[in-house]
């Protein structure tokens, strides 16, 4: 049998956002499918020191973080595409400029530069606290650098002058919704990140297998053939993948990876 690669998002594709928790029928389909020789990949627009330790847990065989910019294959760096800090810097003032707030997202540290946008990261913050996470402190001018980060952004910010400098910096913008934007150098995505990790172990693309829920999924559901697109997730991606599978909470990872014969 051909080596199958598999590839999953975590918020909202394997960790239900609404309960915080994996669902058992997710747990069992992610081992016996490492059982039966595929390799397993987590593909998150989390940076990798945001990985729980209960994913690291289910013994995936790599990480693909950030969007495609850093990757991890059995505990070891494989890629990483840090910005360099001058243009991290760069970024932050045009961000104050423009009544932006920014959380650069790196490895070991994540920088948070606030003040512009009440409540701005509130949420996400709290939830990394729940799980654990302390490793998110204030900017410090010329020292902070990131791999991505995200914006939170109001009525008062000057979005299109923002989005304009980013694409001048040769930037993705990956909209949220609700004052909420992911932002990644346009030379790394889900998508760069599976290539590189199907060419290491000599898969095909037609061999591969994408799972995720929201607009950031979107490079990989597109690139993959066989794209799952979670019950729960982003409708509007439903006519861009091969299969829609159940709700997360109605295991709807199992059920996709039985009708693939991943698993029986």
């Amino acid at each position: 049998m051909k080596k199958k690669c598999l590839f999953f998002d975590i918020d909202g594709t394997l960790v239900d956002e609404h309960t915080h928790q994996i669902p058992q029928s997710t747990i069992e389909a992610l081992h016996e499918a490492r059982r039966n020789g595929s390799v397993v990949f987590i593909n998150t627009g989390r940076p990798y020191s945001h990985v729980s330790d209960r994913i690291k847990e289910l013994n995936f065989d790599g990480y693909c973080c950030g969007c495609g910019t850093e990757i991890m294959v059995q505990g070891k760096a494989l890629y990483r595409h840090q910005i360099p800090q001058a243009v991290c810097q760069k970024i932050k003032e045009k961000a104050d400029v423009c009544e932006i707030d920014l959380f650069g997202e790196n490895t070991p540290t994540c920088y948070v530069s606030l003040g512009h946008v009440k409540n701005g990261f509130v949420k996400s913050m709290e939830i990394l606290s729940s799980e654990g996470f302390n490793n998110i402190v204030p900017w410090i001018d010329h020292e902070s650098e990131f791999v991505k980060f995200c914006i939170a952004y109001d009525d008062h910010s000057n979005l299109e002058e923002f989005r304009q400098f980013l694409t001048e910096m040769h930037f993705e913008f990956i909209d949220r919704f609700n004052g909420f934007a992911e932002i990644v150098p346009q030379a790394c995505s889900k998508a760069t990140a599976i290539d590189v990790v199907r060419q290491k172990y000599n898969v095909e693309l037609q061999d591969c297998y994408v799972f995720g829920d929201s607009t950031n999924d979107l490079p990989m559901l597109k690139h993959v053939p066989h794209s799952v697109l979670m019950g729960n997730g982003t409708m509007s991606l439903k006519p861009l993948v091969e299969k829609v599978t159940a709700r997360i909470d109605q295991d709807g990872i199992a059920k996709a990876m039985k009708e693939y014969g991943l698993i029986r």
